[in-house]
């Protein structure tokens, strides 16, 4: 009975997770413009939990665990952020011709998982978002 139990668990959490194209490599912007990558690692915890991430007013995908989704933006600074219970945001300034990173992941909630997020190089990224897959 323990195993059966253990498996609907198992089961319910890959359901929630990300199942796209899996990374492969930084998409250069077109010229003039930036890339924004933002990336959940596989976690455990929160793991049955994916949210919308905007960038500004657009919805840029829905970060699922073990994740990530990408955008092509004009260069400005921009209010990175996604909602649960409790919104939460991260402000990213995007140059010309740059590739910029957020890493996301899940806290603790009353009754969701509330998102967070921070800012990474793009070294730390590279590490983070090898063998994720895109989410959708």
């Amino acid at each position: 009975m323990k195993s059966l139990s253990v498996f609907l668990v198992a089961l319910t959490l890959s359901a929630c997770a990300a199942t796209g194209t899996q990374f492969d490599s930084f998409k250069q912007p077109s010229e003039g413009q930036s890339m924004i990558y933002v990336y959940r690692p596989k976690a455990f915890i929160g793991g049955g939990v994916h949210f919308k991430v905007a960038a500004n007013d657009t919805i840029i995908g829905r970060l699922r665990n073990g994740g990530y989704v990408e955008k092509e933006l004009p260069p400005g600074e921009y209010d990175i952020w996604a909602q649960t219970e409790a919104k939460r945001s991260i402000l990213v300034e995007l140059k010309p011709n740059e590739t910029r990173c957020v890493r996301a992941g899940v806290n603790m909630g009353m009754w969701v998982g509330r998102p967070y997020f921070e800012t990474v190089s793009l070294n730390e990224c590279k590490k983070g978002i090898q063998g994720l897959k895109q989410s959708s």
